[in-house]
């Protein structure tokens, strides 16, 4: 059964006269005691009650400190007990008063990017870790403490890699992920947001390019007499399946499963956002997977093999190297066809949009079919009833030729 007392440490009292207030965990003969880092005189404590009384100025906070830990003791002992484990007064004291490991800025990015990869999350931890990298090849600086990091620093920051010749919407995605490993901390407790630097510093951007292709050059794309199996020729099929699926990413495209394709429709689970996708196969699109399934393969393109399944790391980088090529062979294509557009894998997304505007359709109906959620919220209702039917109708024309 275990006890909890509130009380003055007496046994070490202060230069002030004051005492250090403790809670006093009884298990059995054995006893240890959790310092609440408060400092009480014997005159603004009540033994009896076990609390601050009137005469200290902070009693209604202390109090509720006192409260809030003997509740967490409390709960420790019964889970310990509930679990079946020896319930002692050290294991108790040690699962509530955790130890403060004090890190810097740098220690504490690493230590996201091995929570984010323990947890299969490898896309965000290569960012964190990227961005870790470029902090440290920048600011030529390995270790940077949280309070280091002001608004001159980040000023300086920008400029010098601005001088490199680094393009804004690169420094843009470096600054933000910075900024969320910082956001991370403040959460944590780890530095007061008094030292947030980002309420000073704004972090520039520029708009987007246009990467878009018509759909004559598309038609001039397909009409390409290619190798079969060829490097060029998978490129090639890459490109249109990503187009007649709204612009699904390489990512998501190399994961598609035999059992993702239901009554004609593909229905998957975007990587990057965890987002439910339903779309209906056009012709063309239930043409180029019927081509690349295989009985017995996990994944109907050819780019993730069967030896890197449910190896999320291993799985990233072929999808990066498979990206990489397709985007290699799709330059070439691009370039014999003498198209103003380098093309590569994104350009089917940016196509897909552009070319569904120019037909007429709202800004809304197209942000809803590539998923994005920035539609009005009178259309987004609309959309919510009828997106199925609207959205496989103008599928099917922005992809027809």
């Amino acid at each position: 059964m275990s006890k909890f007392k509130v009380k003055l440490d007496t046994r070490r009292q202060l230069q002030d006269g004051t005492y250090p207030l403790i809670i006093r965990i009884h298990t059995g003969t054995k006893r240890r005691d959790i310092n609440l880092k408060t400092y009480l005189k014997e005159s603004e404590f009540d033994a009896a009650t076990q609390r601050v009384n009137s005469k200290h100025p902070n009693k209604k906070t202390i109090n509720q400190k006192i409260e809030t830990t003997i509740l967490q003791a409390q709960q420790t002992a019964l889970k310990l007990d509930m679990a079946d484990e020896l319930v002692t007064s050290e294991k108790i004291k040690n699962l509530v008063v955790k130890p403060h490991v004090k890190q810097n800025f740098n220690e504490f990015g690493w230590a996201k990017v091995a929570e984010l990869k323990a947890a299969n999350k490898y896309g965000n931890s290569c960012i964190y870790r990227d961005a870790l990298n470029a902090l440290v090849n920048h600011s030529g600086k390995s270790s940077l403490d949280f309070k280091d990091m002001d608004y001159q620093f980040l000023q300086q920051l920008e400029n010098k890699m601005l001088g490199k010749g680094i393009k804004v919407n690169t420094i843009t995605l470096f600054m933000r992920t910075i900024r969320a490993i910082y956001n991370r901390a403040i959460k944590e407790k780890l530095v007061n947001r008094s030292f947030y630097p980002f309420e000073e510093f704004k972090i520039k951007s520029e708009p987007t390019a246009k990467r878009a292709i018509d759909k004559q050059s598309i038609q001039e794309l397909i009409k390409l007499k290619l190798p079969a199996d060829s490097a060029s020729y998978r490129a090639r099929d890459y490109f249109l399946l990503s187009f007649n699926l709204r612009g699904i990413s390489f990512a998501d495209m190399a994961s598609i499963k035999p059992t993702d394709l239901i009554e004609g429709r593909l229905l998957y689970k975007r990587r990057k956002t965890h987002k439910l996708y339903n779309i209906k196969l056009t012709e063309q699109a239930q043409q180029i997977l019927n081509y690349y399934k295989q009985d017995g393969s996990t994944y109907i393109l050819p780019v993730i093999p069967d030896n890197a399944v449910n190896n999320p790391e291993l799985e990233r980088k072929y999808i990066q190297y498979g990206t990489k090529t397709c985007n290699k062979y799709l330059k070439r294509l691009g370039e014999g066809l003498k198209l103003q557009q380098q093309l590569s894998t994104y350009v089917s997304r940016h196509s897909f949009a552009t070319i569904a505007k120019k037909m007429g359709y709202s800004n809304d109906l197209i942000a809803e079919s590539l998923g994005h959620s920035n539609g009005n919220r009178t259309t987004a209702i609309y959309l919510d009833t009828f997106d199925q039917s609207v959205i496989d109708d103008m599928t099917e024309h922005v992809c027809k030729f």
